[in-house]
């Protein structure tokens, strides 16, 4: 299999076979150019020399011109069918311009002459799985693997399909082949340690991924993947000095930024404060214009609070995790939209046609709530990932991508509901907000939101304070005071949780007023 020409191929060259040798010997010192010239000039005197057209092909390829290449390799195949390389090289340079149904032909032609050939088996293994068809793919794999059982990437490969079928034992132990035949195999560690982690086996997982970056430092999967089993495992300290290794090797990989704010949190949690500030002034002074690093190191350092979470921050953060913010929720146990929208019906039993406000939208969870008595239902929310979610439930009459203060200093409408559903969990001040809510209310409008309350034994001067999970939390009073100011009379003041946090409920005060 190592072999890039058969030894047909070598016998079929004939008394040609010496200038092709020297420009084989020629490519390989990168003197393309020379080696390019020496077989054209083979190919003017013999045209149907069919390594000269094999070696030209490969020296097309190396360049990057794969339609030549493709061409070079077809004169190979149609000169000496009988040989498999030319049909694997053909395929793969197929493969390489997009040419699957061609490249699916080629495996296919060549394996009518050589059905042994454990090559043409795998290649045609990577274009199945390529076209989607992956039980396809897993059963060529399984039959280069049975006529050359040793070989590694074959191995790995039919663990990737096997892993996407759902046959995850079986994918296991296809990688555990692959690293027992090439111990360097560090696409292998990281796969491994990926399926791992996703079972839970989170010490495996750890295992997998630390060979993986003993052969590969910086390897970003292997990052991730051990950054993930830190966490899941407790193992904070560890994980916050990988999480600065990562930031340090990968420039601009910002999922690390929010690994080192899990990690600090951790530390809190497990009541290794001090520790945890140390790491947070050192982060914060190596990424002075990152939002996610200063927020977050804010969070843990406490200090002076800034009175909202940055634009920058709430935008970035939220667009990154708008795929996966509602399976993420969901797996919390959140319940805000349906209880908070609740008690706004309860309020207004009967009432339709309302002009409604849902503030920090997000991915439209309140939507379906709220539609039934909106006559028109408008959500403004920073972050563009999460509105085109919001957009595809196809509910809402409008949506706009804005902040919020922004949105409502601008529009002539006014609201007859407002939601905010985990909206001022990233502003600390309340006033300036409900302020600006007030003023595009109707006359006994009612505006219903949800904060994090403030833990239990625990004081601000301010009414507020920026918790080490990067959210806000607000005292009773506080809340209280900031409605009172803005024009709002009090309907509602429940203590509740909505979400839980490492195996925890959060709690939260969800709140309802009447414009005044």
């Amino acid at each position: 299999m190592t072999n890039p020409v058969s030894d047909m191929l070598m016998q079929q060259a004939g008394a040609g076979a010496d200038p092709v040798a020297t420009a084989v010997a020629l490519a390989n010192q990168g003197q393309l150019d020379t080696a390019q010239q020496m077989l054209q000039d083979v190919l003017k005197r013999a045209p149907n020399h069919p390594e000269a057209w094999f070696r030209l092909g490969q020296i097309h390829n190396s360049r990057g011109d794969v339609k030549q290449a493709i061409a070079a390799f077809k004169r190979t195949v149609g000169i000496l069918p009988q040989a498999p390389e030319g049909h694997v090289h053909l395929g793969n340079a197929y493969l390489r311009h997009g040419r699957l149904s061609q490249a699916l032909q080629a495996y296919r032609d060549g394996l009518k002459v050589h059905p042994s050939y454990a090559l043409l088996h795998f290649n045609l293994g990577v274009a199945l799985k390529q076209s989607g068809d992956t039980d396809a793919a897993i059963a060529s794999y399984s039959t280069s693997l049975g006529l050359e059982p040793n070989y590694a990437q074959c191995h790995f490969s039919l663990g990737n399909a096997l892993r996407e079928s759902g046959r995850l034992q079986e994918a296991e132990a296809s990688y555990r082949r692959a690293i027992e035949l090439q111990p360097d195999f560090t696409g292998a560690h990281v796969n491994l340690s990926g399926l791992l982690a996703t079972q839970e086996n989170h010490l495996g997982a750890l295992e997998a991924g630390f060979a993986a970056l003993r052969l590969a430092p910086s390897q970003p999967d292997a990052l991730r993947n051990v950054s993930t089993s830190l966490y899941k495992l407790g193992r904070f300290e560890e994980g916050v000095k990988l999480a600065m290794h990562a930031l340090a090797v990968l420039s601009g990989e910002t999922m690390f930024q929010y690994h080192m704010g899990e990690m600090l949190y951790g530390m809190v949690r497990s009541g290794d404060e001090a520790q945890a500030r140390e790491h947070a002034e050192r982060w914060k002074t190596a990424f002075p214009n990152d939002a996610v690093a200063q927020h977050m190191a804010s969070a843990v350092l406490g200090g002076q609070v800034p009175e909202r979470a940055g634009d920058s921050y709430v935008r970035e953060t939220f667009d990154r995790f708008a795929d996966d913010f509602e399976k993420v929720l969901g797996g919390l146990g959140y319940r805000v939209p349906e209880i908070l929208c609740a008690a706004i019906a309860e309020q207004m039993p009967g009432r339709t046609g309302l002009s409604v406000l849902d503030a920090g939208c997000g991915t439209g969870l309140c939507a379906p709530f709220l539609r039934p008595a909106a006559k028109s239902l408008v959500g403004v929310d920073l972050s563009g990932g999460m509105l085109e979610k919001a957009r595809a439930r196809k509910i809402y009459d409008a949506l706009h991508e804005a902040e919020l203060g922004s949105f409502l200093a601008r529009t002539p409408d006014r609201y007859d509901v407002s939601v905010a559903a985990d909206v001022f969990c990233y502003f600390g001040a309340l006033t300036p907000s409900f302020s600006a809510l007030a003023a595009k209310m109707t006359q006994n409008g009612v505006f219903g939101f949800t904060v994090e309350a403030m833990p239990e034994g625990v004081t601000a001067a301010e009414g507020y304070r920026l918790g080490a999970t990067g959210r806000y939390q607000h005292d009773e009073a506080y809340v209280k005071h900031a409605l009172e100011q803005a024009g709002f009379s009090l309907l509602r003041f429940d203590q509740t949780h909505g979400r839980e946090e490492m195996g925890q409920p959060v709690p939260c005060f969800m709140v309802l007023a009447r414009r005044s």
